[in-house]
């Protein structure tokens, strides 16, 4: 197992740095606090290459593998101060880009992808419903087959990008099958009748990542647009999911180890009682615990990736990646937040900006319960 870098990968993660400095950090506050989705920024990113990364090149990608990937988001999550950008990225490369890639037939890839990679679509999934969150297999959305197209009807919550998306992947169920057996994964354009966008919600954190409700009220879906084969949805869910759980993992990293540095520096300039608050044991201690949390992370996430990218990828592993990076991000905000004070209390404190957007890692993607589930299920025979 090698961790060695070659001279492109690093030129990515540098030139992905620039960006953030020359392109993404402006009115970072303003927008949070409006939760303003900004087009601007997207494209910078599309134009870059950012959502093409691990898509072939003969469709517009970039053709990278998933560590380079990983290693491109990794720098995104530490040079970017708009999370929620971040997280409407990851949410249209991997819930969207990745399945079309991996199951997607020649024609839905020629189709759909160029305008994924270069930003024109927008890309999401809808899986979740009000009834239906972790539970996947209870969903109710119908898509009942009339000659050459589905009608679909049913109800999605907490879709990320639904307002603004063009394309999404849809989950819904067959009449007459049996629970996960009877779900297929539809290609949705957002313009077709019977499309609507429920209500917008307003969120503790990631506010500048728009998030819906999405209303399919007998929307005539056409056959072709159906992605893998009939009644195996799930199999197309899980190749998202897996690859969601260690892709978002590297954005934690990288937004943990710009929250260690900017909690370092801070502590070795802050003083009180005559010395720098680095120097109390107090303080000294939560960064030592924020860098072996940063550490950890990293070093799971690169084995993950390189498990993936030869051949040795498993559900359980992507699991812990997923769970000791989203717990590690939360415990690291908490404690920077403990580390300036008052001052990362404050509104218009990436402190308590941070804390606001890491909160929400333990539950998308899968909580840190089902996570467990996942792990405990392999290693004890469902203990």
């Amino acid at each position: 197992m090698d961790f060695s870098f070659t001279d492109e990968q690093r030129e990515i993660g540098e030139s992905v740095l620039d960006l953030c400095e020359a392109k993404l950090n402006g009115n970072v506050f303003e927008d949070d606090e409006t939760g303003t989705f900004s087009r601007e920024k997207w494209n910078a990113c599309a134009r870059f290459g950012l959502p093409g990364l691990p898509v072939p090149e003969v469709y517009g990608g970039l053709g990278q593998n998933m560590l380079t990937t990983a290693l491109a988001v990794e720098k995104l999550g530490y040079g970017c101060r708009d999370e929620g950008l971040v997280f409407s990225l990851c949410a249209h490369m991997l819930t969207c880009i990745i399945p079309l890639c991996r199951f997607g037939t020649e024609d839905q890839k020629e189709k759909y992808l160029p305008g994924l990679c270069n930003g024109e679509i927008i890309g999401g999934n809808g899986i979740t419903e009000a009834d239906a969150g972790s539970d996947t297999s209870s969903i109710t959305t119908k898509a009942v087959r009339d000659k050459d197209v589905f009608l679909v009807s049913g109800a999605k919550i907490f879709v990320t990008n639904g307002p603004v998306a063009g394309l999404l992947v849809i989950y819904a169920r067959h009449p007459g099958g049996m629970k996960m057996l009877d779900i297929s994964a539809l290609l949705v354009e957002t313009g077709i009748p019977g499309f609507s966008i429920g209500q917008v919600f307003k969120k503790m954190g990631l506010r500048t990542s728009a998030m819906s409700e999405v209303v399919l009220d007998g929307c005539r879906v056409p056959v072709k647009n159906l992605l893998g084969r009939e009644r195996m949805g799930m199999n197309v869910f899980n190749h998202s999911m897996l690859w969601e759980r260690i892709i978002m993992a590297a954005y934690h990293v990288g937004a943990m180890e710009w929250q260690y540095e900017s909690a370092l520096g801070y502590a070795g300039l802050r003083k009180q009682f005559g010395r720098k608050i680095v120097k109390f044991g107090g303080v000294s201690d939560r960064l030592v615990d924020m860098k072996i949390r940063c550490e950890t992370a990293r070093l799971l996430l690169y084995k993950t990736c390189w498990d993936y990218d030869n051949g040795k990828a498993d559900a359980a592993g992507a699991s812990m990646l997923k769970l000791v990076a989203s717990e590690a991000r939360i415990k690291n905000s908490l404690d920077a937040v403990q580390i300036f004070g008052a001052y990362g209390y404050l509104k218009e404190s990436h402190a308590e900006k941070e804390l606001r957007d890491s909160v929400a890692a333990t539950i998308y993607s899968g909580t840190s319960e089902i996570q467990r589930r996942i792990i405990a299920e392999q290693i004890g025979g469902g203990l």
